[in-house]
């Protein structure tokens, strides 16, 4: 569907080929015929993904960008682009592809369309006064110990409200009846009806502090928050959904709102709850900071972005494509499924290896495990040399 957005971006191409109505037959002959050097997935494994089209390696160079966060664990994407925030260095063996870094890994649109309308505080449903909270993310990132932390933060800000985006009027119900279970009064949560974005941004600056999700956090919602100067307060876990939110707000220049612990977090929400002037001066920093920050700088992203297509391209060129290693991908797999997510998040690098390590040593009791890159390195007695031997009649 045609749009202002796709209409300036259409315009600014040079090339534009839409192969949303094609079918997968289609789709591979489109991209032969016009002999794709770097093929950019930017649905990953989400709706309306074409990653077969992927599997075809049809292009020289394919990379996984921006619409999936964390590695496809496939044989045939070359390249993860990330930055070294949600990314960090020692964290490459948690993707099949080769890391490739951007100073902030998120694009974003500078000319958004806002409404002129700015509504005011009653009316959408909340008080005129006391700190709002809010969280427009989708309801189902919302998980219990999130919303824990939230019920925790509320007991101590007497005087605040939380924001939710709504979900089904079932769905509404059992937060309002979780949020009594946890002493809060249920009308201390109110639900923001969907809106078409340019009202919904428009809506955003009634509310003062957008609290994060985890373990998959805020991404477009946390950096619409940040262009409407809404300080965003986010607790980093180790996965790439989990991170994203805090490289966008270092990159947003308020790296303070990272928070390291659940604690820290809790704590951090409640002090800010009963500083306004404190909020009203990181609005006003993020407010000013808006077209200079370096999560809103798109021509410094366009730069580097090239670069790095140009280094992907020497790499293809000098034979030097990398290989995605996929040894013990379906241990690691089995491993994971295994786990609460929200707890393993949290847990530092060495315990969150040695949690994979000591799994992966109870396989090899029984079957040997061959050796990787990742958490399972090779050691002199663990595979045992294989000896040949051939004989001839006489």
């Amino acid at each position: 569907m045609a749009d202002a957005t796709r209409e300036r971006l259409e315009a600014a191409a040079e090339h534009w080929v839409d192969i949303s109505s094609l079918d997968h037959q289609q789709t591979c002959d489109q991209i032969e015929a016009d002999d794709i050097d770097i093929l950019v997935d930017l649905n990953g494994y989400t709706k309306d993904a074409r990653t077969r089209v992927f599997a075809e390696r049809l292009a020289r160079i394919a990379v996984n960008w921006f619409g999936f966060p964390g590695t496809m664990g496939s044989p045939y994407h070359h390249y993860i682009i990330a930055d070294e925030f949600v990314v960090p260095p020692g964290h490459e063996i948690y993707y099949s592809e080769k890391v490739v870094r951007l100073p902030c890994y998120q694009p974003n649109d500078r000319r958004r369309v806002v409404a002129a309308e700015r509504p005011t505080r009653p009316d959408v449903g909340l008080p005129e006064t006391g700190i709002v909270y809010c969280c427009l993310n989708g309801m189902q990132k919302v998980t219990p110990l999130t919303f824990q932390r939230w019920m925790l933060i509320l007991q101590h800000v007497s005087d605040g409200v939380l924001w939710l985006l709504s979900g089904s009027d079932e769905t509404n119900a059992r937060v309002k009846q979780r949020a009594a279970e946890h002493g809060v009064a249920p009308e201390r949560v109110i639900f923001a009806d969907r809106l078409s974005n340019p009202q919904h941004l428009a809506r955003y600056p009634l509310a003062d502090l957008f609290l994060n999700t985890l373990p998959y956090g805020s991404h477009t919602s946390a950096s619409d928050a940040v262009w409407m100067g809404v300080p965003v307060l986010t607790l980093a876990g180790r996965s790439f959904a989990a991170r994203v939110c805090g490289s966008l707000v270092r990159a947003a220049g308020l790296p303070e709102l990272i928070c390291a612990s659940p604690a820290e977090y809790v704590t951090r929400a409640v002090q800010l709850g009963r500083e306004p002037e404190r909020l009203a001066q990181l609005k006003e920093q993020l407010s000013a900071g808006r077209d200079t920050c370096l999560l809103f700088d798109t021509p410094l992203l366009v730069r580097r972005l090239e670069d790095l297509y140009c280094g992907m391209w020497e790499d293809f060129r000098r034979g030097e494509l990398p290989v995605p290693d996929l040894r013990n991908m379906d241990i690691y797999r089995e491993i994971g499924l295994d786990q609460d997510l929200e707890t393993i998040e949290l847990l530092d690098d060495d315990a969150y290896r040695a949690l994979y390590r000591d799994r992966i040593a109870d396989r090899d009791q029984l079957y040997p495990v061959w050796p990787d890159t990742r958490m399972w390195p090779a050691k002199p007695a663990s595979v045992p040399a294989i000896r040949l031997a051939s004989a001839r009649s006489a």
